[in-house]
């Protein structure tokens, strides 16, 4: 990936989480009817870099086509996102999902990876990101179910979800974009692919230089996959270790000053003593 590319994807993850911050900060209180944020827009973070001139050209399809509106909502198949089952033709999306899928097409055509089509935000991130992140009375964090009740069923994006036997849960999932999210957003898909040859032959060209060997979509693709499965597990490894010190730090506080002094008092001592025995 080009330099400015990689400054661009890097801002992703750090704007992302500033946007999540700030909504929580705010409050937001659990909501009492069906839609909390009747006009979501999609908040590109502010990036340090300009984007490539093809992404520019995709966001600005997606805010300008209507893609909620498009045709083929009618037509195309549509299928569970978990079980795979077929689902009943699209009805008539109402309103509010539809500027919400909107501004979701608008964040993915935004954060799309040009050589892999891999999405740079999670589904949590693409939520928090178009504003349609809500929470419910414990202050636990609920998403838009417009990404996969739509975008996935009809194949326009597909999720991949990997397991992780370490902790019993699901990481964030893979977005990939398909041929038919371009139909979606009116962008030209053969203009995609040039601009997806000409990105992956200039990132050959850095590894020949590099002396390593060219790679293919395939592999590129691959690759993407294992590195953002390693970014999750490196995440979650760092939140542990948090959360760890955070409970130790909170047990230390409610000892008190005197039994905290008494305690490393008596450690002190202790290894003082094991330190001058003499040797067996």
């Amino acid at each position: 990936m080009c330099s400015f590319c990689a400054i661009y994807a890097q801002n992703t993850v750090t704007d992302s989480h500033n946007n999540a911050q700030e909504q929580r900060s705010r409050g937001i209180e659990w909501r009492n009817s069906y839609v909390t944020n009747a006009n979501p827009v999609y908040s590109a973070p502010k990036e340090c870099a300009s984007p490539p001139r093809i992404i520019t050209a995709l966001r600005k399809a997606a805010l300008t086509s209507n893609p909620a509106r498009h045709p083929i909502w009618r037509t195309a198949d549509r299928f569970h996102a978990m079980n795979h089952q077929r689902l009943p033709k699209e009805r008539a999306m109402n309103e509010h999902r539809a500027r919400a899928v909107n501004a979701i097409c608008a964040c993915i055509a935004d954060r799309l990876n040009i050589v892999t089509g891999k999405v740079f935000m999670t589904l949590a991130q693409i939520s928090d990101s178009c504003g349609l992140t809500t929470y419910n009375k414990d202050k636990t964090p609920c998403y838009s179910r417009a990404i996969n009740e739509h975008l996935e069923a009809i194949g326009a994006i597909h999720c991949e979800r990997v397991w992780d036997e370490t902790t019993g849960s699901w990481i964030p999932n893979l977005i990939w974009v398909s041929e038919l999210f371009f139909t979606l957003i009116g962008y030209e898909y053969g203009k995609y692919e040039a601009a997806q040859q000409q990105q992956l032959a200039w990132e050959n060209k850095g590894l020949k230089e590099k002396g390593e060997l060219a790679i293919s979509l395939t592999e590129a693709r691959r690759r993407a996959k294992v590195k953002h499965i390693q970014t999750a597990f490196e995440v979650r490894a760092k939140k542990r270790v948090f959360k760890t010190q955070l409970r130790q730090a909170r047990k230390l506080a409610a000892m008190g000053h005197v039994e905290l002094k008494r305690q490393v008092e008596h450690r002190y001592a202790a290894m003082r003593k094991l330190a001058t025995a003499p040797p067996h």
